[in-house]
């Protein structure tokens, strides 16, 4: 399995050059954070930006980027105008930085609807849909992220959620952490998810004191070897990206390349163990 790093933890650097840096560890892919607050947000990046991102991308030798946007498509009572905007605006980003003509991938999350799973799940099926067909049209996949502190936090809800809508454009973000902290069985949870998979997110992390504690690949209690072990043994051929909390990023003393290379270490010997 190869390794990739989430430009999520490197919202302060310069993106092109961080592509350099990021293959200089190790990593033979990256996904790019194009949210609001990140210079590689769609409405900031020109054509010129554009290209330079897709020159530096096959300089390093990395696939077409997996974009990440958190978009929180489905929360009741919010602007799905102003959503349908961001996401096709981040459509066609994922578009314009494809050079190699692999499957397009944006990655997001569905958002808070204020009550349980059972009561809200059919209007985030037909709310979703019409981000499925902007992504159609797009030439995108949508790859759903299951979030603890969502209403859409299982293995189980997110499969019936991609079962429900009906739509190619409409896949998953295998996100383990959001299940490990619950408790959650690592080989129920691929095997579930795997045929619907299409990229994937890792950290580490656990509920202290009722309130989700993350920590990077490796550093709590996922046993990172069980971990590649298991996705080998489940079919799971996708790169395996680190993705470094915001309760780290925002911290005051965070070294960005530090970090990166922290997790670099901790996968690929997690990797060549397994």
């Amino acid at each position: 399995m190869k390794l990739a790093y989430s430009t999520y933890a490197l919202q302060t650097e310069d993106p092109v050059e961080a592509i350099g840096r990021v293959r200089s560890i190790g990593y033979e892919g990256m996904e790019l954070n194009v949210g609001g607050d990140w210079p590689t947000a769609p409405e900031k990046l020109d054509g010129d930006a554009r290209q330079r991102l897709r020159d530096a991308y096959r300089a390093a030798g990395f696939p077409a980027p997996v974009l990440m946007n958190l978009i929180g498509l489905c929360g009741r009572d919010e602007d799905t105008t102003a959503k349908q905007l961001t996401l096709a605006n981040t459509c066609k980003l994922a578009s314009d930085l494809d050079f190699d003509g692999g499957l397009r991938v944006v990655t997001t999350t569905l958002g808070r609807n204020g009550g349980d799973w059972d009561t809200c799940r059919d209007h985030v099926a037909e709310a979703l849909v019409p981000y499925a067909m902007i992504a159609e049209d797009h030439g995108v996949t949508l790859a759903i992220e299951a979030h603890v502190g969502q209403e859409l936090d299982s293995p189980e809800k997110a499969v019936w959620l991609v079962e429900r809508v009906g739509r190619a454009s409409v896949r998953l973000n295998f996100d383990h952490s959001h299940f490990h902290v619950l408790n959650m069985d690592l080989r129920h949870c691929a095997e579930l998810c795997t045929p619907y998979a299409v990229h994937t997110h890792i950290k580490d992390g656990a509920m202290v004191d009722g309130k989700v504690q993350f920590e990077l690949p490796g550093e709590g209690t996922l046993d990172l070897v069980d971990y590649f072990r298991v996705l080998a043994d489940v079919g799971l051929d996708l790169p395996i990206t680190a993705e470094v909390s915001g309760q780290f990023w925002k911290r005051d003393d965070f070294d960005p390349w530090a970090t990166a290379q922290r997790c670099y270490d901790l996968m690929s010997k997690a990797r060549a163990s397994a």
